[in-house]
C-alpha cells in the first residue's frame, strides 16, 4: 500500500509539476536578453513567471531605491530536478538577504520551476501588499521599478549575475520601458 501511494506521489510530480510552471495564461509579458517576465493581476495578488536561458539561479526586484537597495526580490533556482525559491529584501546597495533571515516572513505562494534544455523557469504568486516589513506594496496603477536578472550556470543566490536590466513597467497596462 505504501508503495502504491509513493508511486503516484511520483507520478504527480514529474508529469504535473512542469505544467503548473507554464499552465497559466498571464495578460503581460516583457521580453528581455535572454529572459521573460510574464504576469497577471489577480485580485489581491500578482502571479510571475520568470524564464531565462541559464542553467542558475533568476530574480525580479520590485522597486529597487538605488541599485538593489529598498527592493522587494523573488529569486529562485532549480537544482537536480527541485526547486527553491526565496522571498529577498535589497538591504544594501549591491546586495540583498532573505526575508526570513532578517525577522520577516517567506510571503511567495504557489512557488514552481522547472529547468530544461539550459533554461531556467520559476513561477510564482505574491500578495500585491504583504504585512512583512521587508515588502513593500506592489503597485499596480502607475509606473513601477522592474529589475530582472540571471545567474550563470550555478544555483547558488550568492553568485553574481552576468545580466541585470531595470525597467519602468505599468504592472496593469504591461506598457514598458527599458532603463538600463
Amino acid at each position: 500500500m505504501k508503495n502504491n501511494l509513493w508511486i503516484s506521489i511520483l507520478f504527480i510530480m514529474v508529469f504535473f509539476l512542469p505544467l503548473s510552471v507554464s499552465a497559466m495564461d498571464y495578460q503581460h509579458t516583457l521580453q528581455a536578453k535572454g529572459l521573460s517576465f510574464s504576469w497577471s493581476l489577480d485580485g489581491d495578488k500578482i502571479h510571475v513567471s520568470l524564464t531565462a536561458e541559464t542553467t542558475g539561479w533568476v530574480a525580479i526586484g520590485f522597486d529597487p531605491e538605488k541599485a538593489m537597495q529598498g527592493a522587494n526580490i523573488i529569486i529562485g533556482a532549480v537544482k537536480k530536478g527541485k526547486f527553491k525559491i526565496e522571498d529577498h529584501y535589497g538591504d544594501r546597495k549591491r546586495g540583498h538577504s532573505n526575508d526570513e533571515k532578517l525577522g520577516g516572513t517567506n510571503d511567495v505562494l504557489n512557488p514552481a520551476g522547472i529547468e530544461e534544455d539550459g533554461v531556467t523557469t520559476i513561477s510564482f504568486s505574491f500578495p500585491l501588499k504583504s504585512d512583512d516589513k521587508y515588502d513593500k506594496p506592489i503597485q499596480t496603477d502607475g509606473i513601477m521599478k522592474i529589475m530582472l536578472a540571471h545567474g550563470a550556470g550555478k544555483d547558488s543566490f550568492r553568485n553574481r549575475h552576468p545580466y541585470r536590466t531595470i525597467y519602468e513597467v505599468n504592472l496593469s497596462t504591461g506598457e514598458n520601458k527599458k532603463l538600463k
